[in-house]
């Protein structure tokens, strides 16, 4: 299917084809249903929810952590048309053009420009980390995820308490056995910044997309399109 974006730029939810949502529509109706009831304010839950229908997995319910104006302010960040700062292509490659174009949002990996390689090779850190410091004065306002490098999201907290870098939201959700849980551990000890992360060894850029992709249509409906 060739997706035709619409005169005023914009395209709602017909980027899916109707077999494939009314089949999201269903996956969620399960997903509610087993889930049950629960305490989740709404717009955390269709986060968790939009979590546990790319993974399968319904322990990611008790492992999402959110700042108190995290999901507000990467609905706020997005709509104001800021940039996605990936840790990995796969991130860039996982978000759907389609809910990009809704806010002009750009997604950037700085890991795939050579320079972060030449950085990293230098200074005998990972080549992830190298690229977030050589952008850390592109960060103020972005919407960055980590799903990948927990080394990423370590400086991404150092360049928090010390070199005053802002971003609009912070998504810390490294997979893996080394430093994983306790960078996004690290993360919940920086309250002011807003950020979504997840507990334990979990996560991955598919949860990184599922995030986005979810406060991207919070703030579709909230501006009712």
């Amino acid at each position: 299917m060739i997706l035709q974006f619409p005169p005023n730029g914009r395209l709602g939810r017909s980027g899916l084809v109707k077999a494939g949502r009314r089949i999201e529509v269903e996956s969620f109706r399960i997903i509610d249903e087993e889930m049950g009831p629960h305490s989740f304010p709404d717009d955390e839950w269709q986060i968790i929810r939009r979590v546990i229908h790319t993974t399968g997995d319904f322990d990611y319910a008790n492992r999402l952590r959110f700042t108190p104006d995290g999901v507000s302010r990467g609905i706020e960040a997005l709509k104001n048309g800021a940039p996605i700062f990936a840790d990995t292509r796969m991130i860039q490659a996982g978000l759907s053009p389609w809910r990009l174009q809704w806010y002009g949002n750009e997604v950037i990996c700085p890991a795939s420009n050579p320079q972060s390689m030449e950085m990293a090779q230098k200074s005998g850190v990972t080549r992830t980390l190298a690229a977030f410091r050589s952008c850390a004065k592109d960060l103020d306002g972005a919407v960055v995820a980590v799903g990948n490098a927990p080394t990423a999201l370590l400086e991404m907290i150092r360049l928090i308490r010390e070199d005053g870098v802002r971003p609009g939201l912070l998504i810390g959700v490294p997979v893996g056995f080394v430093q994983a849980e306790e960078s996004k551990n690290a993360l919940q000890e920086v309250p002011e910044q807003p950020s979504i992360t997840v507990l334990g060894r979990k996560g991955g850029s598919t949860v990184a997309v599922a995030i986005i992709h979810a406060l991207l249509e919070l703030a579709e409906n909230i501006d009712g399109h």
